[in-house]
């Protein structure tokens, strides 16, 4: 992707949901991940690392992190930060906000922010809903857009289901376009986790450069993924993930996660 590339505002397929603290959490959590993806029809691989650190406290749980990616034109570092904050006994926060310096080669927006809030529905035992809004910029301030989703999120057991709808709004040319994600995950933890999800939307957005192209796609997502605490504070994810945008490529993609409590 370079400086005047597109921005994509189609399904957004977020991490499936983690249960950041246990009964009686670590202090802290730390993970560094690697992944490698594969598109056809030209657009060739796609490798990236991240690194992520969490404090997990009473009212704030802040977390940094640290991720690049690099591809056939080039790669990028992003920096993250932001922090869960508990409000109420049935009513808590995620809120961050994430940089990419723009050494010209542009993969990740020049500044992202999220907000999201979570409320639990009173007399319905293990039911969130949650909305959440996304803010996308890049160095030409024509570009980028704006993410709103709305979904609810159910414990049962030990199983945590979710579900998402996404609708999107182009800052360049004011298109507007929608998708949705479906997910669960099962285990314990401390334990395992075991999880897969799906989603579809479309995409619109312009194009900027020398002559202005509006795109409209659609894509589809599917994921997996299997964490497995190897000792109490130590564990290891894998994680599968495939996408199909209609008539531009078929992408598959598999990240690797080491993890530490303590």
């Amino acid at each position: 992707m370079t400086l005047l590339a597109p921005v994509g505002l189609a399904a957004q397929p977020g991490d499936s949901v983690r249960v950041v603290a246990p009964a009686k959490p670590a202090s802290w959590h730390v993970q560094a991940s690697g992944y490698y993806s594969s598109a056809d029809n030209g657009f060739g691989v796609w490798r990236g690392q991240d690194v992520r650190l969490l404090y997990s406290g009473k009212r704030f749980s802040p977390f940094f992190s640290f991720g690049s990616q690099s591809r056939s034109n080039g790669h990028q570092e992003a920096y993250g930060a932001g922090s869960y904050v508990v409000l109420t006994p049935w009513m808590f926060s995620i809120v961050g906000v994430g940089v990419a310096p723009d050494r010209g080669t542009v993969l990740f927006p020049r500044v992202r922010t999220d907000a999201s809030l979570f409320v639990a529905v009173p007399g319905v035992k293990g039911v969130l809903m949650s909305g959440g809004v996304t803010d996308l910029r890049f160095t030409d301030s024509r570009a980028g857009g704006r993410i709103y989703s709305l979904g609810p999120t159910v414990y049962k057991g030990r199983g945590i289901y979710s579900g998402a709808v996404y609708l999107n709004r182009d800052r360049a040319s004011g298109a507007r376009s929608h998708s949705w994600q479906l997910g669960g995950q099962w285990g314990a933890q401390g334990q395992y986790w075991v999880g897969a999800g799906v989603g579809a939307g479309n995409e619109a957005y312009r194009l900027l450069s020398a002559t202005p192209f509006d795109a409209r796609f659609r894509s589809q997502f599917a994921s997996a993924f299997v964490s497995k605490w190897i000792t109490k504070g130590t564990g290891v994810s894998v994680r599968f993930d495939g996408e199909r945008k209609l008539d531009v490529f078929n992408r598959r993609a598999i990240g690797l996660t080491y993890f530490v409590d303590f």
